[in-house]
């Protein structure tokens, strides 16, 4: 376990060693990373065409398996990752700016698109934990596909994710 005085103050092991000093966003996005590998090596799938967030998608999952109509079947991920507390009654609220939402909700791309948005411990330390009977990635992910919804005016538009659309294996 991690042991600090604050969430961003100085991080060492049990042992006493210092950890990396890497911003907590790019923390966070590495976390969602490894959350997101984990669930998808745990469903017989995997990642792919890992890349820069410039189609508003941060990875590709492919499955091979024989489907009714298909031998495989590829969805593109936006992957966000939060510490605030977004989960309410009806769901996760997520803000998203016109740009990503536009580029989730297009009918018109190739793949689906989904966003995952991962919950994750407010403090670093809290989010993983490894004993010898296993590692431990602590909180959860939810999904949506907004293909085809509506437009939006404004210049940001509230997602909800709902429960049931909780990311399992």
């Amino acid at each position: 376990m991690l042991s600090t005085s604050d969430q961003w103050g100085e991080l060492r092991t049990p042992s006493g060693a210092l950890y990396g000093s890497m911003h907590p966003t790019q923390c966070k996005e590495q976390f969602s990373l490894a959350f997101a590998h984990a669930i998808t090596a745990a469903a017989r799938c995997r990642i792919s065409d890992l890349r820069v967030d410039d189609e508003r998608v941060d990875f590709t999952v492919r499955q091979v398996a024989n489907h009714r109509r298909y031998s495989s079947a590829v969805v593109d991920v936006q992957m966000k990752c939060t510490e605030q507390e977004v989960l309410r009654d009806d769901g996760v609220h997520r803000v998203l700016e016109r740009d990503h939402y536009d580029a989730l909700r297009d009918p018109r791309t190739y793949n689906h698109k989904i966003l995952v948005v991962l919950l994750v411990p407010h403090r670093l330390q809290d989010r993983l934990e490894v004993r010898e009977e296993g590692m431990l990635l602590r909180r959860t992910a939810y999904r949506v596909c907004l293909e085809g919804a509506e437009p939006i005016e404004t210049e940001t538009k509230t997602v909800v994710l709902p429960p049931k659309e909780r990311l399992q294996r």
